[in-house]
């Protein structure tokens, strides 16, 4: 196999590039990003301009980095406009606040608060998207030459799921799991297992301390870690201990930096002092298995499972709620009726044909690639890293298909070997008839973009929507009701799951929940208030202080509300029959909004 040159030339695949290749990553990661940095701006400019986000979780953070602003404390992520007095503690990190914020105060006395929160929510996706392609580019420069580090960092703008994460506006956490998962990996494939091992460890300490949904993926790399101390006894664990004592080292660091002592609690949700516990115990079991030494494979595979069954045993025994993940203390109507809406947290086979299809497909290029560097690299030598990176990769594929936003991390630990995989196949259709290149590039299509053939079959095969019920938050204009709630005194409101944060972030107001698990009892009494009749709605709200109510009838799920409870107080707002105690309020006309005011 090889790879494609200017001059036609092949080099074998795993041989060492040229110097000057090396130094050179920088131009195509550059050139690819400015091209995708110019393109998602201008697909984004009308949601950047009316600053509409396209999840939640987006305009939450936004209002997380005000509050710091504000002069909130750092260790204090209690959102106190949510289920007011008490607030909702966030789960969340101050780590993906820090480059926010930054770009916020250094702007704001140029161009003032809004432009400075504009460019914020422009600039922070696209550089950590910079990043992702340093990354990529520096790994693919690595191993082959600039050519490839072009394909793997082009190959972002044909994995949607991934390139999600980094357009303008999009500045939750993901985007910098994806860029630590990516630091991860090359330190797999550092020379060195000081140095790798430290950067595996550190990399992993980061994604973990912004959310715990990265444990998986440190058990990934953590199992080949331990892996090539099997493979080469000389080594003496040397990657493994240099990983897990970094991990703990740097987990502890960031905990007390970002969490503090204040809450010692153990979460489910979030780093807490048993998975501290844990990392430290790995440490300690990986430190004295490389004093240890043993000669013989299977005493080392048996201390190797020795440890991670004591961690998990700490874990279940310090924190037996753990056990069903972190949602397993929501409320039961909670999870009945929030998270299976919840999309990119559930299964493929949960998402729309063309995404589960891309989320399915999408990585197989990057895996046939990985395992035919595994079995055909030259020279030899280079034969184990590409198992280990095709271990990552599969082991990230099939998370992805569990978890669908985790999916992205499968797409980039893809890109390089992907990108070797394309050229090898161009190289040999140079040779082919017209008419098998023809068909094979089609064929290749269909594998690049796994969404559109199935997309475009499920158009013939499913009948069209009527329209009815199908809406989303996007239908409802909530810039040109945010000035009309903003002159209103501060208040509480009953408002749908997922659109509080719209509030939150464009006024002064308060909301009863948004969707976010921790405040799983205000989330219990909204979903219970729109299902309830009229008295105990109204009973519902004035537990909460809630004086209004705002719905958007175009959302898909408040005609699941309406089904489900026909008797209901949102079966009762979608038809136009409020209950005497609600009196409409024309507060936002053209807005696509619809708010009633609580009679007293």
């Amino acid at each position: 196999m090889a790879t494609l040159y200017p001059s036609g030339a092949e080099r074998p695949v795993g041989a060492a590039p040229r110097r000057h290749q090396t130094q050179s990553f920088w131009r195509p990661v550059l050139l690819s990003w400015l091209l995708l940095a110019a393109a998602l701006i201008a697909l984004k400019a009308p949601q950047i301009a009316a600053m509409q986000f396209g999840d939640p979780d987006d305009a939450l953070r936004l209002v997380q980095v005000r509050d710091l602003l504000a002069g909130q404390s750092w260790f204090d992520l209690h959102q106190y406009r949510v289920a007011a007095p008490e607030g909702v503690a966030m789960h969340w990190s101050r780590l993906v606040d820090v480059p926010i914020a930054a770009v916020i105060l250094l702007l704001k006395p140029l161009l003032g608060i809004h432009l400075a929160e504009l460019s914020a929510l422009v600039a922070v996706p696209l550089l950590t998207l910079l990043c992702a392609l340093a990354l990529v580019g520096r790994l693919a420069v690595r191993h082959f030459d600039r050519e490839i580090a072009m394909l793997a960092c082009l190959s972002f703008a044909l994995a949607i799921p991934l390139l999600w994460q980094f357009t303008p506006l999009r500045i939750d956490h993901h985007g910098w799991q994806i860029v630590l998962a990516l630091a991860a990996l090359n330190g797999l494939h550092a020379v060195g297992a000081r140095t790798g091992g430290a950067v595996i460890g550190l990399a992993l300490a980061a994604t973990l301390a912004i959310s715990i949904e990265g444990l998986p993926l440190a058990a990934l790399f953590l199992v080949v870690c331990g892996f090539r101390g099997l493979r080469a006894p000389e080594a003496r664990f040397d990657w493994l201990q240099s990983a897990t004592v970094t991990l703990a080292a740097g987990s502890a660091v960031l905990f007390l930096a970002t969490r503090g002592i204040g809450d010692l609690a153990q979460h489910c949700d979030q780093v807490s002092p048993v998975h501290l516990a844990m990392f430290a115990w790995t440490a300690l079991g990986a430190a004295a298995l490389r004093l240890a030494a043993p000669r013989q494979p299977a005493v080392s595979l048996g201390a190797l499972a020795v440890i991670g069954a004591s961690a998990l045993a700490i874990l279940l025994t310090a924190a037996p709620q753990c056990r069903g993940g972190g949602f397993a203390e929501l409320d039961p109507l909670v999870l009945r009726f929030w998270l299976p809406s919840v999309a990119e947290g559930m299964p493929f086979w949960h998402a729309r044909p063309h995404l589960a299809a891309v989320i399915v497909a999408g990585p197989l290029i990057g895996l046939i690639g990985a395992w035919r560097l595994w079995r055909e690299a030259e020279p030899a030598e280079q034969r184990p890293i590409w198992g280990d990176h095709l271990f990552v990769l599969f082991g990230a594929w099939v998370i992805g298909m569990m978890v669908a936003r985790a999916s992205a991390t499968a797409f980039v630990f893809a890109a390089v070997p992907a990108a070797v995989q394309v050229a090898h196949w161009v190289n040999t259709l140079h040779k082919a008839s017209p008419g098998k290149r023809i068909v094979a590039y089609v064929g290749m299509a269909a594998l690049l973009v796994p969404g559109i053939p199935v997309a475009v079959a499920a158009s013939f095969v499913a009948p069209k929507a009527d329209g009815s019920g199908t809406g989303s938050a996007a239908s409802c204009h909530f810039d040109r009701a945010a000035a009309a709630l903003d002159r209103l005194p501060p208040t509480d409101i009953l408002v749908p799951l997922d659109m509080g944060p719209d509030i939150l972030v464009r006024t002064h107001q308060r909301v009863v929940a948004t969707g976010h698990h921790r405040g799983s009892a205000a989330m219990h009494d909204v979903i219970a208030a729109f299902l309830a009749p009229s008295a105990e709605a109204r009973a519902i709200m004035q537990a909460r202080h809630a004086t209004m109510v705002m719905i958007c009838p175009a959302v898909s799920r408040q005609s699941v509300y309406a089904k489900v409870a026909p008797d209901g107080l949102m079966a009762r707002l979608v038809a136009n029959r409020p209950p005497e105690w609600l009196a409409p309020v024309d507060l936002a006309p053209g807005s696509g909004l619809q708010f009633w005011q609580v009679v007293r």
